[in-house]
């Protein structure tokens, strides 16, 4: 089953790697005048940073455009399967920022970006993002690039694990700002980032201790773009013709010091080749990337005391552990978070309303009651209620399980999913069913081992729409899919 991106038809296939689909219509691609020449030239040239790799295919004048998504993770069942970080969050955005930048540099238009979780993809960590680009000359989304940017910051703040309430908003504060811009929130939590690293590494100064324990932090790392093929053959034969011509010198004379003058030359100038390829290049700008690296972190156990008084007037001492702290803080935050997630959905449905958010966290807000009309008060007796849910046989026992919500995700993971199984075969996040109508469609989120609906085995990410009685097999497990109406 095909989905819709702005008007156009996207669906995933898999042949010789897993790709995106893109079609003007169903069975029908583009002509050459629907693209962007100028734009067109840049990516089948340019091996372009953070944008999911492009090929095009031209049938009887007719083009398909495919991303090659191979080894890639889109970024909605991610987060939920890995809950972001703070860290990670800020990591992502700034990067998602970073390509929009860069854009312009590349005779690119941000607007043109699919700003959407769906069309997101991320590789060895949430620092390394793709993003998908139509270099289309008529794009009809009217939504602008930044009102997107402002509808993903919040979307995914829900998927932040220890979300700090202040820094995020500080963030809010930003995106109800009139002078709201790409390099101002990139700015913004670049800031919020490095304090972040800054109290982290202040808990973890406080105190030696012995036991360490491995973890990831996320460092800026400035490094120059790929170079193109040829320009590499172009300062290897370079390298090659001097080379030559140092040895040349050498080759009319024995002494020693003539030798060491040519190793040296030599080491020069496989070092400014090298310094060509990796270090620095006239003219051209360093881009400025988010890696994770592995560092060793101090296990810290500082201990707070609080001084209380007793009723007889005398003092006791309570000792808290820094884990009860962290709990408190947490709770505190996810409060906080609740407050903030009721004010970022009025924000998203006012398209980011400046009046939405409040200043006042604990005012109650959004509290009106909607008067109904009479007729709206009865339900219709004709309306038949579909009831889905699947069947599992377990070990002669039949069990029932009911599709409760929209998007109902099975796999072997305790987060993110709406029911765990662990059964043999079965990924962390394997499946996700999603409502049609009256029935669902049911997709395959990147499992290892794949998913079969009546032993065909399904392409992944793509909704295949299931009927009364179909089986569905993750790993060793099959269920059948049931659809029933009152």
């Amino acid at each position: 089953m095909s989905t819709q991106l702005d008007d156009f038809l996207i669906e995933y296939v898999e042949s010789n790697g897993a790709y995106l689909k893109l079609q003007k219509r169903q069975d029908e691609g583009f002509k050459q005048g629907d693209f962007q020449e100028l734009q067109l030239k840049m990516i089948q040239s340019n091996n372009i940073p953070r944008l999911l790799p492009m090929s095009f295919e031209d049938v009887n004048n007719r083009i398909t455009v495919f991303y090659k998504i191979e080894g890639l993770r889109q970024l909605r069942p991610l987060t939920k399967e890995h809950p972001l970080s703070m860290q990670e969050y800020y990591a992502l955005f700034i990067n998602i920022i970073q390509a929009l930048q860069d854009s312009n540099n590349n005779m690119l238009t941000d607007q043109h970006f699919a700003l959407n979780e769906e069309y997101i993809y991320v590789g060895s960590g949430f620092h390394d993002v793709y993003l998908t680009y139509l270099p289309l000359k008529q794009i009809n989304d009217s939504t602008s690039v930044y009102e997107s940017l402002k509808k993903l910051l919040l979307n995914l703040a829900s998927e932040v694990q220890g979300l700090n309430g202040k820094q995020f908003k500080m963030i809010l504060n930003y995106i109800k700002d009139p002078g709201f811009s790409l390099q101002g929130i990139k700015q913004l939590l670049s800031q919020l980032q490095d304090k972040q690293q800054d109290d982290v590494s202040e808990e973890n100064g406080q105190e030696e201790d012995s036991n360490h324990q491995e973890e990831y932090k996320v460092k800026k790392v400035r490094s120059l773009p790929p170079l193109e093929r040829k320009m590499k053959i172009y300062s290897v034969l370079i390298g090659v013709l001097l080379l030559a011509g140092v040895w040349k010198l050498y080759e009319g004379s024995s002494s020693l010091l003539m030798l060491i003058i040519s190793t040296v030359l030599s080491l020069a100038v496989l070092g400014g080749v090298l310094i060509y390829w990796f270090v620095w290049r006239p003219g051209v700008e360093p881009i400025i990337t988010e890696k994770e690296v592995k560092v060793k972190k101090k296990q810290n156990k500082p201990k707070q005391i609080e001084e209380r008084k007793t009723e007889t007037g005398s003092k006791s001492y309570v000792t808290q552990s820094a884990e009860q702290t962290k709990q408190d803080n947490n709770q505190q935050t996810k409060t906080d978070l609740e407050l903030y997630q009721q004010e970022s959905a009025s924000t998203i449905n006012s398209t980011i309303d400046s009046n939405a958010i409040t200043d006042q966290p604990n005012e109650q807000v959004y509290d009106e009651t909607m008067l109904l009309d009479e007729s709206e008060m009865v339900s219709e007796p004709n309306i038949r209620k579909a009831e889905n849910f699947l069947l599992v046989d377990r070990e002669g026992t039949e069990e029932r399980i009911e599709l409760d919500a929209d998007n109902f995700v099975i796999g072997r993971a305790e987060k993110g999913t709406n029911f765990v199984e662990k059964g043999i075969g079965v990924s962390r996040m394997h499946i996700e069913f999603i409502k049609l109508s009256d029935t669902y469609g049911l997709k395959d989120l990147g499992a290892k081992n794949g998913t079969y609906i009546n032993q065909e085995k399904i392409i992944p990410y793509k909704i295949h729409e299931l009927a009364d009685e179909d089986e569905v097999q993750i790993g060793k497990t099959v269920y059948t899919y049931r659809v029933s109406y009152d």
